[in-house]
Formats: C-alpha cells, structure tokens, sequence
C-alpha cells in the first residue's frame, strides 16, 4: 500500500470504484477505514464513455452495491478524464482521503509505459491525502485472456454484419478488379472499414482492417492467390492500407464512444435541470412526486412510480400513473427499497420477481422515498438507469424533507399561537365575565338588605346595574355563539328589502350606550334606497363597530356613521377621531383574539371578527385605513341593492 500524506483536517473518505475485481478490497479497505476514524465514505465511478462487456457491467454493479450495502454514498460522474473527474468529485464531498486502486502495471517488461491513473492521481490530487491499495492476486488488466476476451466483445449482430460486408465488398472487387485495378480495391475496402467503423464496436472494426488486408493480399496484389508480395510499390501500399484502415477505424470508433459520453451526460444535465426547476415550482409532496414520476416515464418511455415512505403523521403513498398496476409484492419491494437504502425488485438479489425496479431516494443518511420504473419498458439494462435515477430521488427527497420541516415549523408556530390565544382567551374571558358577574352578585346581595330594598331610589340603582351587568354578559355569550355560527358556516341570513334610514336607527339603538356624552353625526343618501340583507346582522355590525369606537377613541371625540350606495350596494362606514391601530394590528385588523401592546385594555376580542363574518355571509368584506385626522372601518355589502324608493 502505497501513501501519500498532507495534512489537513478530518473529512470523509472517497474511493474509486471500477470494473476491476480489486475494487472491492478498495471497498472493504474504505470501509473499515471510515468506521475506524468514525467518518462518512463515498463510492465514485466515474464513467468515461468507454464501452464495456457483459461481464464488466455485471462486475461494475456488484462492486456499486457491496458499497451501498457497506454504507457508502453512490456515486456516478461522466467525464473523458477519469483522474480530473475523479478528483473534483471527491473535492465536492468534503473528502480528506482518496482511496484508489494501482491501475495496473504493464507486463511487457522492458517495453516503456505511460503513467498509470494511479501515478497520476498521486501527482495531480492536491490537497487531498492519496492511499493507493494493491493486492498482489488481483487480476491484471493487461494482456490476460480475460482483457483480450474482453477487448474483442461485440454483439453477434455485429460481426455478422462485417461478415456480409467483407463478402460484398470482396464480391464486387473480383468483378471490378479488371477495370479498376487492384490498387482502387483498396480504397473499396478502407471506405467499407470507415462506413463499419460509424456503427460497430471497435473490434470488429479492427478484425475487417486485418482480414480484408489479408484478403486484398492474397485475392487482388500479384502474384494471386498468394501472400507474397512480388513489388515494393505494393508493399508499401499493402502496409499504409492496413495502417490506416485501423487506426482510422479505432478514431471513428472512439469518435462515436465520444459522442455516447456527451449524449448521456445532456441527457442527465437535462434530466436534473427539468427537475430542479419542476420540483421549484411544486407546492406539495404530492406534486413533486408526480413531477418526478413523469420525468422518469418521460426519460424511459414506460410506467413509472414514485412511492413516499410512511413516517410519523403521514401515511405511505405512491403517485404516478404506474400506480394502478403496483401489486403486493411490487410495494413490498419498494419498502425494503427504502429500509435497506439499495436498489431493490427487477433485476436485483431483493426480490426480482416484482415487476418494478426501486432505487432509493435519499436525503443525507435517511431513505425517505423510492423511485420504481418498470425495466421491460426500455430495451437498454435497467441497472444503468441507477445512478441517473438516484440523484433524481436525492432532489426529491431534499424537496420532502425540506417540506415536512416546513410543515413541522407551522404546526409548532399554530401551537405556539394556540397558546397565546388561548392565553389571552382566557385572560379576556376571566375579566369580562367577572367584572359584570361582580355587580350582578354585589348588587343582589345589597338588595337583601331590607333598608335599601325599601328605599326605591336605591333599589332602582341596584336593579339597574344588575340588568345593564346581565345585558353585558348576555352579548359576551352571545359573541362567543355567533363567532362560533360563523366559523362552522351555518350562520343563516334572513334577507329582506330594508330601508336605509331604519337599519341605521336600529344601529343607533343597539350602540345608544357607547355614544353617550359623545358628539355623534349621522350621514344617509338623500335619495332612499331599499337592501336586500338581513337587517338585524348588518345593524348589530353596525352598533359593534360603533362601540369599538366609543371605547377606543379619545375621551369626547367625535363618532360618525356614514351609510352610502357603493358598488350595487351597502357602504357602511364608521369614522372616529381616535388613534387607531398601529402597524402591528394593521396586518390582521379583524383577526378574534388579535391584540398588540398598544390596544387598550377592555373587550374580548371578537367584536371586529364577527363583523367580518357577517360582512363575509353577505358576500362581502371589511377594510379598516386610517385618515385625516381619524380612523375609520368600512363594511362594503355589494350587489344588494334594490329599486330606489
């Protein structure tokens, strides 16, 4: 083992993961490391658009998932320079610590080797501390049977097709040949190569450049039928075909595995980016697991789910439009998805008899949703849609947890609010209701008294400070009933054509107690206008914001009740010369319960609340603004409004 050292603070350890079987003592050696020093590790694969075997990808997947299953965060980066990727993505995991694997040594003994990732890395990882693990029995990646398998993999379909074009080409070169000459048969079989080139793998690419060399030997240079080569002319000829026959074939080939790692790199750029602004736009979890769900049938063409973890207060739910089709088992996998943090279902150790493939949707350590797709709905491997998928899920999970710790913000502060008002409920309530409950009691135990009951100036006094006390109480009750009516919306409106002129008697009536040894002005249109309202509600509207004035506002000031046609309609305005409300209470004037440190004492807080009701149940609203010199409320009641009388 092999290490570089820099001091810096503890952080988090990366590893390299590959194809390679050594990587999994790298995996093992990261773990055992990080649980030592008691810190958190990171997986990264870096995919430079190279294609691999079967067996490759097969390899690649099982190390991916020893890792996940170790505790390490996956994850996959795309890019041609595997050592820069490398490091800039262990730079953005805060890592302390690379772990890499010895790229492997050329067995070609004296023949000169370039540098392997592995010296690279420690010439180019500054500031992170390198460790580079061999293992003297891991398998070389040089010139093994299992490399050269490996090189020469390509599907069937492929060599079948430089099968029929070597025949085809080599065909029409017999016929041509004659008119021609053989020297433009060459230039027939290094176009077939190039045209081969844009479609298959390099190594049938390289196996036509060998064989049609062979064959333009052997069919086409004299002496025919032979190997041997009889001019120099030819033998130069022979020599530059073969050479640029595969080197321009291997360039086509790398040209195109150039242009697969760009067209998957937009693809997942794109993806996440639709996500990003999606799930921005989203208000609920339910919209966001949709919005991610349809990214995920968009991308694949097929069904697709997104199935959200029960936690506590909320229950279990899956969204998308694969959600009909989701069976026990399919949702069975899709908690063990969630439970165990790796993919589970199709094509995996956990389940594969559901018809759904789920990778997890992380949030930090916790797994709070899967994201399930349906394999068969694509004909690329399911497994290489892991990755993409996942950092899908890690911004919907963010979006989820960033929402429930929202939401668990406004139940706290709703409770906090509860309490307040439950406070100051408790607080108005006590003081309202003792303060009359007081006289009644202190004038009916005077009244026993048989000196003062037998005075009749005396017991009228009492007798009328117990009933105005008994009236008092009787409207706190009924404030706290009406209120109720109004919040459980079974307040039931007795609309009848009313004349302006009697509903502001009634309001004067109802507040003849506030307006006592106070200048009061009443404004009504001269013309005289009937509303269709309920007469008694709008008139007690009326009469509680005229007490509301004639206890707030200063001592002797001025009280007006203005009544006007306004918007098809009632305009029912209030106007007194007091303070007014500050800015704090300005936010929420007609709130229940609403007080700011500068209100006066007195009232429960109801009065302004059940005006909005009422003014709400007639279909319309209250506004409360400071002017000249006062402070003034409307009540605006539109479209009621009747023939003029």
């Amino acid at each position: 083992m092999a290490v570089k050292t820099n001091l810096r603070k503890q952080g988090s350890i990366a590893v390299g993961v590959g194809s390679s079987p050594n990587s999994v003592r790298l995996v093992q050696w990261a773990h055992q490391t990080a649980h030592a020093l008691g810190v958190e590790w990171v997986a990264i694969h870096v995919d430079d658009g190279a294609v691999m075997g079967t067996a490759d990808k097969t390899r690649l997947e099982e190390n991916l998932d020893l890792a996940r299953s170790m505790g390490a965060q996956v994850s996959t980066v795309v890019g041609a320079d595997v050592v820069s990727v490398l490091i800039a993505a262990a730079m953005r995991a805060d890592a302390a610590m690379l772990v890499v694997g010895r790229s492997g040594l050329s067995r070609l003994g004296p023949i000169p080797r370039r540098a392997t990732i592995s010296d690279r890395i420690l010439r180019e990882a500054n500031p992170l501390d390198v460790v580079v693990v061999s293992d003297s029995k891991e398998l070389r990646a040089d010139l093994t049977f299992a490399s050269l398998r490996n090189l020469f993999s390509a599907p069937l379909s492929q060599y079948g097709l430089l099968f029929v074009v070597f025949a085809a080409v080599t065909g029409l070169s017999l016929v041509l040949v004659p008119f021609l000459g053989h020297r433009s048969v060459a230039l027939l079989y290094l176009a077939a190569d190039l045209l081969l080139s844009l479609v298959s793998k390099p190594a049938p690419v390289a196996i036509f450049a060998l064989v049609s060399s062979l064959a333009y030997n052997f069919f086409f240079i004299p002496p025919h039928f032979t190997f041997a080569i009889s001019s120099s002319e030819d033998i130069i000829l022979f020599c530059l075909y073969f050479l640029v026959a595969a080197v321009t074939g291997f360039l086509s080939s790398g040209l195109r595995s150039r242009e697969r790692l760009l067209a998957k790199r937009d693809r997942i750029a794109t993806l996440l980016l639709a996500a990003a602004e999606r799930l921005a736009e989203s208000r609920t979890v339910e919209e966001a697991a949709t919005v991610v769900a349809n990214l995920v049938e968009r991308n694949l063409g097929g069904l697709a789910v997104v199935y959200v973890a029960e936690t506590e207060g909320y229950a279990e739910s899956l969204y998308g439009t694969g959600t009909h089709e989701i069976g026990c088992v399919d949702r069975i996998a899709a908690r063990r998805c969630i439970e165990l943090g790796e993919s589970c279902g199709h094509f995996s150790s956990n389940l594969p008899e559901s018809r759904y493939r789920f990778v997890p949707a992380r949030a930090g350590e916790r797994t709070v949703a899967a994201v399930g797709f349906s394999p068969a709905a694509r004909k690329a491997r399911p497994k290489e849609d892991d990755e993409l998928f996942a950092a899908l899920g890690r911004s919907l999970a963010l979006y989820i947890e960033k929402a429930r710790s929202e939401e668990a913000s406004r139940r706290a502060a709703l409770e906090l609010e509860s309490e307040r008002l439950a406070k100051v409920l408790f607080d108005s309530v006590s003081h309202e209701l003792k303060t009359p409950l007081t006289t009644i009691t202190g004038s009916l135990s005077a009244l026993r008294d048989e000196s003062i009951a037998t005075n009749p100036a005396s017991r009228a006094e009492l007798l009328e400070g117990a009933l105005s006390s008994a009236d008092k109480l009787n409207r706190v009750v009924e404030d706290f009933l009406s209120i109720g009516r109004i919040e459980a919306g079974v307040l039931r409106l007795k609309r009848e054509p009313t004349e302006i002129s009697d509903l502001a008697g009634m309001a004067v009536k109802f507040a003849a107690g506030a307006l006592k040894e106070r200048p009061f002005k009443l404004t009504v249109p001269k013309e005289a206008w009937a509303f269709k309202i309920d007469a008694v509600l709008v008139a007690r509207l009326a009469s509680n914001l005229l007490e509301n004035a004639g206890r707030y506002s200063r001592q002797g000031s001025g009280i007006e009740l203005r009544l006007a046609y306004k918007e098809r309609g009632l305009s029912l305005i209030v106007r007194d010369e007091g303070p007014g409300y500050c800015l704090e209470r300005m936010c929420t004037p007609f709130a229940k319960f609403r007080r700011a440190e500068e209100d006066q004492p007195g009232g429960v807080g109801l009065g302004l609340a059940i005006c909005r009701g009422i003014a709400e149940a007639h279909g319309g609203r209250m506004e409360a603004r400071h002017v000249e010199n006062g402070f003034e409320v409307e009540a605006i009641f539109p479209d009621c409004a009747g023939a003029e009388i």
